[in-house]
């Protein structure tokens, strides 16, 4: 394997661990919606008013081009270096599955989720009565925009449940034998993760007012 694949998939790998740690600690920011809108509005205040977190967004914004980039260039590269042929036997065997052979599809998606939510929710209009908290939940009482948020975490989970293990075995941070445990360990937290954001607009929708 050449030295530059390497390095591409060891960024992939790399940079979509940060990101997995930062939708664990989204989520657990995000559910504070669920404790009312002075709770979540005084959680958003203390994050925008901290100064790290200007840095802290460019940085996330610079790991998600690396591991974007990263990903696409892989992925040619593996399509480039194999038959057809080879590829339909490998998918007719099982030894690669649903989640890890729709990844760049998925990660677009996902890409495309970002942006709306961003324009959505970061540069939505937080001056209402009940402030961010009022704007997230008046937007999921809109079922397409819930439907549509509930959709989207379908290829979050496929994302994140094949990603973690495979992500560690790059960077060769587990052991061989380890990897079916932390596959599974993976997997499991991965569709955790994203039932813990589909909770949010079902909550929204069916049990606040605003």
């Amino acid at each position: 394997m050449h030295l530059t694949s390497i390095l591409k998939k060891t960024l992939m790998a790399a940079t979509g661990l940060v990101w997995f740690l930062f939708i664990i600690a989204h989520l657990i920011g995000n559910l504070l919606l669920m404790l009312g809108p002075e709770t979540y509005n005084h959680y958003s205040a203390a994050l925008v008013s901290n100064p790290l977190i200007y840095p802290a967004e460019v940085l996330l914004l610079l790991f998600l081009v690396v591991h974007a980039f990263s990903a696409w260039r892989v992925t040619n590269e593996n399509n480039q270096a194999r038959p057809d042929r080879y590829r339909v036997k490998a998918v007719s065997t099982g030894s690669s599955t649903f989640a890890s052979r729709t990844m760049w599809y998925g990660g677009v998606i996902l890409l495309l989720f970002l942006i709306v939510h961003l324009i959505m929710f970061k540069f939505g209009n937080h001056g209402g009565e009940k402030g961010l908290w009022g704007l997230v939940v008046s937007s999921f009482h809109n079922p397409l925009i819930a439907i549509g948020y509930i959709i989207a975490m379908i290829p979050l989970g496929m994302h994140l449940s094949h990603g973690f293990a495979s992500a560690l075995q790059t960077l060769s941070a587990i052991q061989p034998k380890w990897y079916k445990g932390v596959k599974q360990a993976g997997q499991a937290l991965g569709w955790l993760l994203a039932i813990g954001y589909i909770l949010l607009p079902l909550w929204a929708w069916f049990f606040a007012e605003v």
